[in-house]
C-alpha cells in the first residue's frame, strides 16, 4: 500500500501548494491595491500642492487631501477585510479536501481482500507518474505566484530581473466559403 500512501501524500501536497499559491495571489492583489491607492494619493496631493487653483484656498486643499485619505483608508480596509475572508475560505476548502484525501487513503489502507489489494496496487502504479507530475506542476505554480507577489509588491530584486516575453503568431483569418447558389442570386 506504499503506492497509495505516496499518491495520497502527493495529493495532499498538491492541495497545499495550490492553497499557498492562491493565498500568495490574494496577498499580491492586496499589496497591489495598497500600492495603487498610495500612488494615487501621492499624485493627488502633489497635483493640489503644485497648482494655483482659483477660488481654492489652502484650507480647501487640505480638506480635499483629507477626504482623499479617508477614501483611501476605507478602500484599503475593505480590501483587507475581503481578502482576509477569501483566505479563510481557501483554508477551509483546503482543510476539507485534505481530510477527505486522508480519509480515503485510510479506508484504502484497511482493505484486506487480496484481489482488491492487487487492483488497488495496479491502479496506484499506473497513477504514480501522474501524481509525480502533479506535484512538480504544483511546485512550479507556487514558485511562480511568489514571483508575481514580489513583482507586485515592488521588490527591487524581482524588478531587476528581465521579463520574458512570448510572441504569439497572428491568427490566420479564414475566409468564409461562398456558396454558389448564394453568389448567383446576388448577381
Amino acid at each position: 500500500m506504499s503506492t497509495q500512501t505516496s499518491i495520497a501524500s502527493a495529493a495532499v501536497h498538491v492541495v497545499g501548494q495550490y492553497n499557498d499559491a492562491g493565498k500568495t495571489l490574494v496577498g499580491a492583489y492586496r499589496a497591489g491595491v495598497h500600492r495603487l491607492l498610495g500612488g494615487a494619493a501621492s499624485r493627488y496631493s502633489d497635483f493640489l500642492d503644485s497648482r494655483k487653483l482659483p477660488l481654492v484656498s489652502e484650507q480647501v486643499k487640505a480638506n480635499l487631501i483629507g477626504a482623499q485619505e479617508k477614501i483611501n483608508g476605507f478602500l484599503a480596509n475593505r480590501v483587507d477585510i475581503d481578502t482576509g475572508r477569501i483566505v479563510s475560505v481557501m483554508d477551509r476548502v483546503a482543510a476539507g479536501t485534505t481530510s477527505g484525501i486522508e480519509a480515503v487513503a485510510d479506508r484504502v489502507a484497511r482493505v484486506e481482500s487480496p484481489v482488491a489489494t492487487s487492483v488497488i496496487n495496479a491502479l496506484g502504479a499506473l497513477n504514480q507518474p501522474l501524481a509525480t507530475v502533479s506535484v512538480q506542476i504544483a511546485d512550479r505554480i507556487a514558485a511562480g505566484t511568489k514571483q508575481i507577489e514580489a513583482r507586485v509588491s515592488g521588490s527591487e530584486e524581482e524588478a531587476a530581473k528581465p521579463v520574458r516575453t512570448v510572441k504569439a503568431k497572428a491568427a490566420a483569418t479564414a475566409k468564409k466559403p461562398v456558396r454558389r447558389a448564394a453568389a448567383r442570386k446576388a448577381v
